[in-house]
């Protein structure tokens, strides 16, 4: 898992930024004010995620929601961290 980790979610420096990642970095920290696009909690990331059908056949990426709600066991700090990358529109350069 680690090697998974350390592939697929790189370090994020700073000095790496390219002026079009300096723009979304600085766009991340000002305040959402829309409606639809509101802040939500660990524990609603947390029902969606045990909300996914087990024996449900798997999308593109091939993950079940078994895989899903595992890795949310062992990694919830992880998993909120990608939905909070998912919701600012910000990701490391790797991605």
């Amino acid at each position: 898992m680690k090697v998974m980790s350390d592939y697929l979610i790189p370090t994020d420096d700073q000095l790496d930024d390219t002026d079009y990642h300096k723009g979304i970095r600085a766009q991340s920290k000002e305040p959402i004010l829309t409606a639809d696009d509101r802040e939500y909690t660990r524990t609603e990331v947390k029902n969606a995620i045990y909300d996914l059908k087990q024996n449900k056949t798997p999308g593109e990426d091939g993950i079940t929601g078994d895989i899903y709600q595992r890795v949310y066991k062992q990694f919830p700090t992880l998993v909120y961290a990608l939905y909070e990358c998912l919701r600012k529109g910000c990701f490391p350069k790797k991605w």
